[in-house]
């Protein structure tokens, strides 16, 4: 480690941590941050000496970019921090909350008390909890740090999940990135505008949800502006928005410094003679005139790749961009994969389908002579909760699927699903769930596995089922997988069964509640997944036992 190699070349720095280390495969680049007490009073020698040392530490061929920060927490700020590595490393025990953490600092000690719960305090017993963030901190801070855990003497906590879906939340934790599909743009006659050739495969904009030190995007540019600085009359800023066929746009900026050319300035601060003042100042002209043309080359509509620092603004609430290097491409438009390898899996990973035995009515099978329009047909009635059918903007946070077959229903496939994003609260409440729930369930990309193979070699009915398909192929198609179903209309085949059954009247049939109630079936809802697929199942299978 980069850290005990410190200690050894620099004794004196035993409070030295390397807080972070990340390898910028891409770029070459390796990034550390080192902490300590009070960066401020490093002797500038000294510090230089640690930074090219980590330098000679570091792989051949890489640039080492070093930074320092304080190592200083209060209780406020460990909390925090310590509530934040439970998300991200410890997602089992991630909704425990702060109420229920108490963290002291005195002096370079740091002391946090968790209390829990008995089933909570056994799991972190078990999976030595305390232990494992005991070795995190020594080597991320100098402070001595602690962590208990005690059982809480009162009854009143909750945490909404028991040990089998612990055990399914360790399961998503260790797939998550496992399963996570790489969506790229492809690219062409990529021409170095400013600064470097970018080489590497731009990402749809629409999947950046959190600030990255290096990103490559592509798009069209708009709204471009170019002024000087009203701070320093030597630098320029460029502002564009960057929008790509993904759906998503991304505010672009560049910073651009013009070297003097003033002859007198040069002379007077530089010492130079006039010949020598007068050739660099030419020089610097030339290039400083290269450079505004290069800024004002780019204009609206420009197809452009770049590579640069994504952050978040306080003032505008939402990411941005500050480029270093921008490059004039072609884009080729989005297109799902042509070359499907992955075949249907032998078991179910994620979400098993419940069976529904029961509600085959057996009893009648023999009394049918006419045969229903859905007899020896496989169908499955799916329905999707969601923002929207935009395959490249809109999320999905619930599947429901009922399997049918010869008329009678055999199988329902239901979960939630995590959409990576926070979902207005009112969509939610219609779908009997919140946000912080939803941090709990798969991703899409992880059921599609268990979804294809439940779908597999039976026809789709639902409301705008051709447009999730689009939604369902744009995560698939990444993992290998293309749903090729044959769509029905849910309305359009109501509709036909209701004319060849023994219904006299005919409803609304886009309308479930009234379809329901002419089937004299109860209609368990009308926004949730969940419940309006079983109700129209229900009515498949009534409607196929009264054929006229």
């Amino acid at each position: 480690m980069i850290i005990n190699e410190l200690h050894k070349q620099f004794k004196e720095l035993n409070d030295l941590r390397a807080r972070e280390i990340r390898v910028d495969k891409q770029q070459r680049k390796v990034f550390c941050t080192l902490s300590f007490p009070n960066v401020s009073v490093l002797d500038t020698n000294l510090k230089n000496a640690v930074t090219n040392y980590v330098k000679t530490l570091v792989p051949s061929g890489y640039i080492c970019i070093v930074s320092y920060v304080n190592d200083s927490f209060n209780e406020v700020s460990f909390k925090k921090l310590l509530l934040e590595l439970l998300k991200t490393g410890y997602p089992i025990f991630s909704n425990i909350s702060k109420e229920r953490l108490l963290v002291t600092v005195q002096d370079r000690k740091i002391a946090a008390n968790f209390s829990v719960d008995e089933i909570i305090a056994k799991n972190m017993e078990t999976s030595l909890f305390c232990e494992r963030l005991t070795d995190f901190f020594k080597d991320y801070t100098c402070y001595e740090v602690k962590i208990n855990v005690k059982v809480a003497q009162d009854d009143i906590i909750s945490y909404g999940i028991g040990i089998s879906e612990q055990e399914k939340l360790v399961q998503l934790a260790i797939n998550r990135e496992l399963l996570k599909p790489s969506r790229y743009f492809n690219v062409s006659n990529v021409e170095k505008h400013i600064g470097k050739l970018i080489l590497s495969a731009p990402m749809y904009i629409s999947d950046i949800r959190n600030a990255s030190d290096s990103c490559v995007i592509c798009g069209t540019v708009s709204n471009k502006t170019l002024k000087a600085s009203k701070n320093d009359s030597n630098m320029y800023v460029c502002k564009f928005t960057l929008t790509d066929a993904s759906g998503g746009s991304m505010p672009c900026i560049i910073f651009v410094r013009f070297d003097i050319s003033d002859f007198k300035t040069i002379k007077e601060t530089m010492g130079k003679s006039d010949n020598e003042a007068q050739t660099l100042s030419r020089t610097r002209t030339l290039a400083n005139d290269k450079k505004m043309k290069k800024m004002m080359d780019i204009y609206d509509s420009m197809s452009v790749i770049v590579r640069g620092k994504i952050s978040f603004n306080n003032y505008s609430e939402q990411l941005e961009m500050c480029v270093y290097d921008l490059c004039k491409c072609n884009i080729a438009p989005i297109g799902n994969s042509s070359k499907y390898s992955r075949s249907v899996s032998s078991e179910y990973a994620l979400i098993k389908p419940v069976q529904y035995e029961e509600y085959k009515q057996s009893s009648f099978v023999d009394k049918i002579v006419k045969k229903s329009l859905i007899r020896d047909k496989n169908l499955v009635v799916l329905h999707i909760n969601g923002t929207g059918v935009n395959a490249t903007k809109d999320k999905v946070f619930a599947v429901c699927g009922v399997k049918l077959t010869d008329g009678h229903i055999n199988e329902r496939f239901f979960t939630y699903v995590n959409p990576e994003m926070q979902i207005d609260e009112s969509a939610l409440s219609k779908a009997k769930i919140t946000n912080e729930k939803l941090l709990f369930y798969p991703t899409i990309t992880e059921i599609i596995s268990d979804l294809y193979k439940f779908t597999y070699g039976f026809d789709l009915v639902g409301t705008d089922v051709n447009q999730y398909m689009d939604v369902l192929n744009y995560y698939a198609s990444p993992l290998g997988y293309k749903f090729s179903n044959n769509c029905v209309s849910q309305t359009e085949l109501l509709s036909a069964l209701f004319d060849n059954s023994v219904f006299d009247k005919k409803p609304n049939c886009s309308k479930i509640d009234d379809v329901a109630k002419s089937c004299k079936t109860p209609c368990l809802g009308v926004n949730f997944c969940s419940d309006t697929a079983l109700t129209v199942s229900k009515c498949l299978a009534v409607l196929s036992l009264n054929v006229r």
